[in-house]
């Protein structure tokens, strides 16, 4: 299989997928079996795996985590890229 984005291979492996909450939270899908290019990364789910996903989120208060992680939240000044 060759990338959409760049043309490069891409390989089988895991990864992680992050979706967003509707209450502003993220919930990270750990070790996903996805393809992924080796030249740019981008990340290809197979489709039973996106149904499985979107199968979570809609019952994500079912879910238990196995582990929580804080994430650091920065908003930085409007002329930090000037």
């Amino acid at each position: 299989m060759k990338c959409f984005e760049c043309g490069g291979e891409v390989l089988k492996t895991l990864g992680a997928v992050k979706m967003a909450c509707p209450d502003g939270g993220f919930i990270i899908f750990k070790d996903i079996p996805m393809n992924q290019c080796r030249q740019c990364g981008e990340q290809y789910i197979p489709g039973k795996w996106a149904e499985k996903i979107g199968f979570m989120m809609r019952n994500r208060e079912s879910l238990t985590p196995s582990e929580i992680i804080q994430v650091p939240v920065v908003t930085p000044a409007s002329d930090a890229c000037a």
